[in-house]
């Protein structure tokens, strides 16, 4: 199974597939570039027909364009959600700072519930913030006094 297919190869991530998909919309520029030219040309030979069709395939290159364009975007929030799951911005960001630093750099998750900080409400005796009170589930904030 050495041999990968051409759609393995381009749709084998969301990477390729997003490529793929600019592709696509580069060639329905120029396709819809090349109707613009065809249409001037149908109108000085008086061909009312071919610039119907002229004008229905414009209009259908431009809806295309539309859900290409919003494929694009949703490849690309599929590609920023898969980086939070994965934490690979995360990593990306730990590698480069501790290569820039030369410092050992950790993330919260290797941390010990020794190491990890401990907030203000956790503190015996502290009362939380304004900003931070909760009453419980499905309660609101304290009304005023």
């Amino acid at each position: 199974m050495g041999k990968r297919t051409q759609a393995e190869k381009t749709f084998g991530s969301i990477e390729g597939a997003a490529d793929y998909l600019g592709l696509l919309l580069e060639s329905v520029n120029e396709a819809r570039e090349d109707l613009e030219a065809e249409t001037a040309l149908a109108s000085a030979a008086g061909a009312e027909r071919r610039q119907q069709a002229i004008q229905l395939a414009t209009y259908k290159l431009s809806q295309l364009k539309q859900h290409l364009a919003t494929s694009h975007r949703l490849l690309n929030d599929l590609r920023t959600i898969r980086r939070l799951l994965f934490a690979e911005r995360q990593a990306a960001a730990f590698k480069s700072a501790a290569e820039t630093s030369g410092q050992f750099v950790t993330t919260a998750e290797n941390l010990t519930a020794e190491d990890r900080p401990i907030s203000s409400g956790a503190l015996p005796g502290a009362r939380p913030s304004a900003a931070g009170a909760h009453r419980g589930p499905g309660r609101g904030p304290r009304p005023p006094a």
